[in-house]
């Protein structure tokens, strides 16, 4: 009986009852309306992982060097190129199967993977497991993806058109994989080998042939899918989480500041105001991003690959920016607690007797520093103790009369010299205290304590090498700033292909001018007393965020009425991407009430079976099939059907040709191949 091979419905314990393998190519999804969105939960899951992993990796690998920031960049890119080739197979193939929650798991491992790795990710001091196993995630992944296109690639064998492709496909991700397996044998211990850099070679590769596949074949094209969404979707996230990091920093100035200084009751407003030049940059970087951003059928396919592709170095600039940005509050709020620190150092001398002796003076100084400290515990408490306690006993040995009013020392005694060193130990000590307690750190300090270094050296070093991390900020959010913002141009460009009137020209030349000029900020880094006053000014990042402003007030000025106009002025304008052929007339035919009612998945499959001329029943079931389709348009076009009864239609060529003849020719049909032909 039917109802025993075959169940109710109802009785399934789950959703939807899942295929060994499926694919959206071969047959359309059976899985109700109603499921997607869980299927797109699922999808999302993967595909924001490499976001919420960026926050984790600058935390634990943060940008102190030109090394580290190179390792970062790099780091970025082999993550990005992962997740774009990934999310490419899912926007196009991918149906929900065992076989497919397979490799999304396998993926998701491989996303996993790059966050424990990105703990220890630094190519100047490699560790031979950790970057063995990077090798290996990579294979995975890309064996998972061959896998994937390999087995789509099967499934259309019959496809004359798509079967290529899709086995190139599979074809490069396979000799990914083995390349990156070749890779995790060079690594050994103990040396640090520069074949990491083959990583990013094979991975920028993979996107640019995957790019460019979907430029010649209509099988890998990115038309009709959601990849525009994906991509705006990672921008948004990783707006949000620039917007998470700033809240995070809030909450770090509010503890290490009010908490531990009672007489502090309102911020100043220096620092209300770059918080707010943070908050306020990130949003207009999301309003930029999506008021700039037009309708994707209004690009070409060329165009699209470009504006998908671009996306990438976007993205890193982006996460740069924000970083910088948000280091510039913590910065802020540095500068203004070690000001506080060095006044407190120099009333000492208002709290003193005249004539002081030298064990008095000790314990005055004592008296700031030591409270200071405990409430601004240094990295290494140990290490500092002993160092404080030991400069304030050598001061209390030193002379009297360097204290007296009627001394006539110089400034070469070696008593004062050595006072002047010892008080600047101290300084150095509660500076470095302020540093610890915002979460930051200078590889030199690390490094030095390793070594067992004198606390003195310690503290004067780390000063300096905090100073230098602060100007390789300053340095790479200004670049960042004028890349994101030039990268927001090029992409408004290339998505605005008609309406560019002299006076929008002119407006974009100026927010192109703004994005140099920001970029080219960091040329005064050259100057060390230019970058000097800049970098203890409060206003590094409100002049990004003014800047921003500018453009955003620019971009949405109404258009002159008359001045500016060009060829519309004069009437002879025209779309800078004209209709070719007779295309155009056929986006204007109305769609019959009962193809809106046929499911878009069934209309796909239709649509790639003429076009391939792969239908089951050899020649008789392509022409049944055409003449089905010419049904299903309406009552209206069955006497359309004889194009094809007649010969004049090929078996690859689709209906939508029929149309436009005849609209073209005011509803008038020929029968006549010679007329026909001349369509061609």
């Amino acid at each position: 009986m039917p109802h025993a091979n075959q169940p109710h419905s109802d009785l399934n314990y789950v959703s939807v009852r899942l295929r060994l393998v499926g694919t959206r190519v071969v047959e359309p999804e059976k899985t109700p309306q109603s499921f997607e969105g869980s299927r797109d939960d699922e999808q999302a899951l993967l595909h924001k992982r490499p976001v919420y992993e960026v926050p984790h990796f600058c935390k634990v690998h943060e940008i102190t060097t030109e090394k580290s920031l190179m390792s970062f960049i790099g780091y970025m890119i082999l993550l990005w190129t992962t997740w774009l080739i990934t999310t490419i197979y899912d926007v196009r193939f991918t149906a929900d199967s065992v076989l497919e929650r397979c490799c999304k798991a396998i993926h998701l491992g491989v996303m996993v993977g790059f966050a424990e790795i990105g703990t220890a990710f630094q190519p100047e001091a490699q560790i031979k497991s950790v970057f063995q196993a990077m090798s290996l995630f990579l294979m995975f992944s890309r064996l998972a993806l061959a896998l994937q296109y390999g087995l789509v690639a099967w499934q259309i064998r019959k496809y004359v058109v798509g079967r290529r492709p899709m086995l190139l496909t599979a074809v490069i991700h396979f000799i990914a994989a083995m390349v990156y397996l070749g890779v995790s044998f060079r690594y050994s211990a103990g040396k640090s080998s520069r074949v990491y850099t083959v990583w990013y070679a094979v991975g920028l590769t993979e996107m640019a042939l995957h790019l460019g596949f979907s430029q010649l074949s209509e099988v890998l094209t990115f038309i009709g899918t959601h990849l525009g969404e994906r991509l705006n979707l990672l921008s948004l996230i990783v707006l949000g989480e620039g917007a998470i990091i700033l809240a995070k920093n809030v909450t770090l100035v509010v503890k290490d500041t009010y908490l531990k200084d009672t007489n502090l009751t309102i911020w100043s407003p220096s620092l209300i105001g770059i918080v707010t030049a943070s908050a306020a940059l990130i949003y207009i970087i999301f309003q930029l991003y999506f008021d700039w951003m037009h309708e994707e059928h209004s690009m070409s396919v060329r165009h699209q690959v470009w504006w998908a592709a671009l996306h990438m170095p976007f993205h890193i600039s982006l996460v740069l920016l924000l970083e910088g940005a948000n280091q510039f509050v913590i910065w802020a709020r540095v500068l203004e607690q070690v000001d506080a620190a060095i006044k407190k150092l120099v009333s000492v001398t208002d709290k003193l007797p005249d004539n002081p002796a030298s064990p008095e003076v000790s314990e005055a100084l004592g008296d700031v520093v030591k409270p200071f400290i405990t409430k601004y515990q240094p990295a290494d408490v140990l290490e500092t103790w002993q160092g404080l306690n030991e400069t304030l006993s050598n001061i209390s040995e030193l002379p009297n009369y360097l204290w007296s009013s009627n001394s006539t020392y110089t400034d070469d005694d070696p008593n004062y010299i050595h006072f002047t060193n010892d008080l600047l130990e101290l300084l150095y000590t509660m500076v470095n205290s302020i540093y610890n307690a915002f979460g930051i750190e200078a590889e030199s300090q690390a490094e030095a304590a390793e070594h067992g270094e004198h606390a003195a050296y310690v503290q004067a070093q780390a000063t300096q090498a905090i100073g230098q991390r602060f100007q390789l900020v300053f340095i790479y959010a200004f670049a960042c700033a004028g890349i994101v913002l030039l990268f927001l141009i090029v992409m408004h460009s290339i998505s605005k292909r008609k309406g560019w009137t002299p006076f929008n020209i002119v407006r974009t030349a100026v927010c192109l001018a703004l994005a140099l000029g920001l970029s080219l900020t960091p040329t005064i880094s050259l100057n060390e007393a230019y970058v000097g006053t800049f970098m203890d000014s409060p206003w590094m990042l409100p002049t990004i965020t003014l800047c921003y402003f500018v453009v955003l007030i620019l971009s949405h000025v109404p258009h002159p009425p008359t001045f500016g106009l060009g060829k519309f002025k004069r009437g002879t304008y025209s779309e800078v991407e004209k209709a070719k052929g007779l295309r155009e007339s056929h986006r204007l035919t109305p769609i019959p009430h009962d193809l809106h009612e046929r499911s878009q998945s069934q209309l796909d499959t239709d649509f790639e079976n003429i076009q391939t001329g792969y239908a089951p029943g050899g020649v008789h079931g392509q022409e049944a099939l055409i003449h089905d389709e010419f049904n299903r348009r309406g009552s209206s076009y069955d006497n359309r059907a004889s194009y094809v009864s007649a010969g004049s239609v090929s078996v690859g060529d689709g209906f939508d040709d029929v149309v436009d003849y005849e609209q073209m020719h005011d509803g008038h049909r020929s029968n006549s191949p010679n007329e026909w032909s001349r369509r061609h």
